[in-house]
């Protein structure tokens, strides 16, 4: 069986990976804030240039392009890092805080990119808090992790579970069309299933009423009802994920591949590795329910 907080540490790694070469290879869309009047007028006001010379500047736009290696970069680092590492130390926790809050950078571009759709930001929940997760795991695994039916640790995964909800939420609402269906949703459903634009669209509306009952199941404080939830989250987050692949793979040069649709995902396997690790935990829970033999050790 494999062992959930072992999913955990596959789902921060893959995450900051798949967010690093993105940054690294494709950017983070920085220059749409960074162009954005609204936003950022006030800082070629404080050096006395003109808005049109801002935005036409060589020289920040180079700055850009090395903020968003820069990220990328530091994102791989910590992908590493994490890799191996068996707990957290209180100094190790300092030097985290900074780092995350440049990973919300994307999520909160991501959004604004989309007019600020809601869905937009919660479908990337599991992609970005996937390190936090983990990072928080390691801090409390000592005190709270030995019996994951303690509160603390039920107050742990329970937050994992809801995580995968809130990105299952936001994908549904794409799905049903509360926010404008996404071309590639479209297209990989066509291409992935073999079926025409409208099928595609009909199957899509079913897809996001069954994304919304797997999450509402998620949210509930039963690992039983984690189960059923979770019959549904992981074969579909399989099949999107690696959609991305097989979808573009036979349409775009291997540089666009290797650049976009291999990172993402990679980026998204968290959204298959965060599920396995709770199917596995509450799998291990409800047996030890029926069998009377109690919590689910940290190292099962």
């Amino acid at each position: 069986m494999f062992k959930p907080h072992f999913l955990l540490r596959l789902a921060a790694v893959f995450a900051l990976a798949g967010i690093g070469w993105l940054a690294f290879r494709s950017g983070l869309s920085l220059r749409e804030l960074a162009w954005d009047t609204a936003v950022f007028s006030f800082i070629p006001e404080a050096f006395g240039w003109t808005w049109n010379e801002w935005v036409t500047s060589a020289a920040v736009d180079r700055g850009i392009t090395l903020t968003e290696k820069a990220i990328g970069v530091l994102s791989l680092l910590l992908a590493v890092f994490l890799a191996g590492r068996k707990k957290a130390t209180s100094g190790f926790l300092l030097c985290t805080i900074p780092f995350f809050a440049l990973l919300l950078i994307r999520p909160l571009l991501f959004w604004k990119e989309h007019f600020y759709q809601i869905g937009a930001l919660l479908e990337l929940g599991m992609q970005t808090l996937a390190p936090v997760l983990f990072v928080w795991y390691l801090a409390r695994s000592d005190h709270f992790m030995t019996q994951s039916g303690g509160r603390s640790g039920h107050k742990f995964w329970w937050c994992v579970s809801a995580t995968v909800a809130v990105t299952f939420i936001g994908h549904g609402m794409y799905a049903i069309g509360f926010h404008p269906v996404p071309a590639h949703f479209v297209f990989m459903t066509q291409a992935g299933l073999g079926v025409g634009e409208d099928a595609a669209r009909r199957l899509l509306v079913t897809v996001g009423v069954l994304d919304f009952l797997a999450a509402a199941l998620l949210l509930l404080p039963w690992k039983k009802a984690w189960l059923v939830g979770l019959a549904w989250v992981i074969p579909w987050a399989i099949l999107t994920t690696f959609a991305r692949l097989w979808s573009y793979g036979g349409f775009v040069g291997f540089d666009t591949l290797l650049s976009q649709w291999l990172p993402q995902m990679v980026v998204r396997l968290p959204h298959i590795l965060l599920p396995l690790a709770l199917f596995f935990l509450a799998r291990a829970q409800v047996q030890g329910e029926v069998s009377g033999s109690g919590g689910f050790s940290r190292h099962a």
